[in-house]
């Protein structure tokens, strides 16, 4: 089939004169139905079928908008949107069609009757390619037009697809692009980086699309391209692997936390990229010998604080299997809490090292730290608090042996301030751990560290309801073999201590009060405080801990298992504990608030929390909330507690 004259004229007169008299959409549109009616009688077209339902789509949607052209009101982006899409299949169309023609039509004539088929796969093929043309020259002249009526003033073309996308700053946002596509940023003045930021750019939009907020995910994404160094190379991996363009985004518009990872420290970029984000955490004695590698050298701020960017580094990539779901939230707070325990013991030996250069040891004496709280229980969410005891054996009047010799109090009281220093180093994201010291006998007015001696004898003569109740969930997390064992034995005794069953459910119900009057729940969302919440279960469980002495473990999801086996708790307690855990853990990271989350998180936290959909998530809750309170309502209801 030969070209329109007119058409052919018109591509002979030049750009001015084609420019001049631009073809009217309608015209365009009839030349292209007309070569498509002339295109289905032709022998072998059943071949194309797929081809001719998409130009029938595309030539109905074309019509659509030449009608509204004459109705400014009536267009919307959606309908420019849309015809491109349009546009977009019916290309592939003829991909495939040409791909289904070209093998037949280059086969020899031989002068039998397959000759036939031959020649009229040749004709279709030819035809394809000024019908093809057609339907691109439409496409363009409508899409300038709709753009024209669209956005006035608009000239461009990044501009108005950020304004598709619902950028509530179009103007800024295509500032930022075009700096990158001029090579401003360090990592994108190589040529390479150019072309595959080229090629991404269409996906890039169209995933920032999706976000509430994608002026937001942009500007996160932006600094943390500009912050890159000149030596990686991200947008090469980005277009061979979309997931990780989809990945990047959803960790900028969803996880504020993480992207604040990546806008402190950029190199991070290099374990998603490589992947070894996703993978599992070292094994302890392997996190000992990188620590200790990192800390060791003269200077100890800049060793403690490399230590910090590592232990960092491994909270992202944690953070990460939980946004992505790869991993159960659970077994990610497990991983988190042997993470911090890896920190702690290598900042701990450094600090007991160098406290041996000046002062040497306490004969007979060592350090022992106890872990309380979810640090004690290992289910710490990303930005949980560290409770610690600092503990030391031996002879509290004893004095080290150094040329600077301490008693045993001051010593290890330095020892633990050291730590506890080294442990909230900070970085450019602040403190790397809050350390909570509080729970310490006589608390803030107490010794930073004291002796088991004193701590035996304080929790036997002087604590209170709620303290034993702590330590239901203390574990020694530092110290030798012998030692942990000395610890242990003193949180046993009185753990199994008779005590007046009366006067602990009156202290219980009587706490619980307090929690709620000085720190009510902060929303609908706050999984810890509400009733039914994770406290309403601790206190169900630890009062039974001290009343019937079962269950008695730090992992508060190994002392529900063991009263259920009991029959002190219903069986559902053990889900309830696990759908509310999973949820404070994921919560945490993605929706601090204690607020409804934004409709664009409700899909990643409910699968992050073990859920298809956002709809069961919150009916999981509800009945988590139920079961909850129905065990801690079985406690309270005793005489004792309902007298209160």
């Amino acid at each position: 089939m030969k070209h329109d004259p007119m058409l052919t004229a018109l591509a002979e007169a030049g750009p001015r004169r084609a420019a001049d008299k631009p073809i009217p959409p309608a015209s365009l549109l009839a030349e292209l139905e007309r070569r498509c009616a002339t295109l289905r009688i032709q022998s072998g077209g059943e071949r194309i079928d797929m081809l001719f339902a998409q130009l029938d789509e595309f030539a109905i949607l074309a019509a659509d908008l030449i009608d509204s052209l004459a109705a400014p009101a009536t267009l919307q982006p959606p309908m420019r949107r849309a015809f491109d899409a349009a546009h977009a299949g019916l290309e592939s169309a003829f991909v495939q069609a040409e791909a289904i023609l070209a093998p037949l039509s280059s086969l020899l004539l031989t002068g039998n009757g397959f000759d036939g088929a031959v020649a009229a796969a040749a004709e279709l093929l030819a035809t394809l390619a000024p019908i093809r043309a057609d339907a691109t020259r439409l496409h363009d002249r409508l899409a300038r037009d709709l753009c024209a009526l669209l956005y006035p003033g608009v000239r461009n073309g990044i501009e108005v697809r950020l304004i598709d996308a619902g950028f509530a700053d179009p103007i800024t946002a295509a500032r930022r692009l075009q700096e990158w596509q001029r090579g401003m940023p360090g990592v994108l003045q190589r040529a390479s980086e150019k072309r595959a930021l080229t090629a991404v750019l269409p996906m890039l939009i169209d995933e920032l699309e999706r976000f509430e907020d994608p002026d937001a995910a942009l500007a996160a994404l932006d600094e943390i391209v500009c912050r890159l160094p000149a030596d990686i190379v991200l947008f090469g991996p980005l277009r061979a692997r979309p997931s990780l363009l989809k990945s990047l985004l959803c960790l900028l518009g969803q996880a504020p936390t993480l992207s604040r990872h990546l806008i402190a420290q950029p190199d991070l970029i290099r374990r998603l990229i490589d992947s070894s984000a996703y993978a599992p955490l070292p094994a302890p004695a392997d996190l000992d010998a990188e620590f200790r590698l990192l800390v060791s050298g003269g200077d100890r701020a800049a060793g403690h604080l490399r230590v910090a960017q590592a232990l960092s580094g491994y909270r992202f990539g944690l953070g990460l299997q939980m946004l992505e779901a790869t991993d159960d939230a659970l077994d990610i707070a497990i991983a988190t809490c042997d993470l911090a325990e890896a920190g702690l013991r290598t900042m701990a030996d450094d600090v007991l090292a160098r406290m041996k250069e000046n002062h040497g040891v306490v004969p007979g004496a060592e350090l022992v730290i106890l872990a309380l709280g979810r640090f004690g229980g290992r289910s710490l969410t990303d930005v949980s608090d560290l409770d610690i005891i600092y503990l030391f054996t031996g002879d509290y009047r004893a004095s080290s042996d150094g040329r600077k010799p301490l008693d045993a109090n001051e010593y290890f009281s330095r020892v633990a301030q050291q730590i506890t220093t080294a442990m909230s180093t900070v970085t450019t994201l602040g403190p790397l751990y809050e350390i909570d010291t509080r729970l310490r006998p006589w608390g803030a007015k107490g010794l930073l560290a004291c002796s088991t001696d004193t701590y035996r004898r304080y929790h036997s003569d002087n604590a209170w309801t709620w303290e034993h109740m702590a330590l239901t969930r203390a574990r020694p997390v530092y110290g030798s073999e012998d030692a942990r064992r000395e610890v242990k034995s003193i949180i046993n005794q009185r753990l199994r201590a008779p005590r007046d069953r009366d006067a602990l459910l009156r202290d219980a119900v009587k706490m619980r009060g307090e929690i709620a009057r000085h720190k009510p729940p902060r929303g609908p969302f706050d999984v810890k405080l509400l009733p039914g919440g994770l406290v309403d279960l601790e206190f169900a469980v630890h009062v039974r801990q001290l009343d019937q002495h079962v269950g008695i473990h730090p992992r508060l999801r190994t002392a529900i298992r063991s009263q259920v086996s009991a029959g002190l708790m219903d069986a559902a307690v053990i889900a309830a504990h696990e759908t509310l855990s999973r949820m404070l853990i994921v919560l945490r990271l993605l929706s601090h608030h204690c607020h409804e989350p934004a409709p664009g998180q409700r899909p990643v936290i409910a699968l992050a929390c073990g859920f298809d959909d956002w709809d069961a998530l919150v009916a999981g809750y509800a009945a988590a909330r139920a079961t909850v309170d129905h065990a801690w309502t079985s406690v309270i209801g005793e005489p004792a507690a309902r007298g209160c």
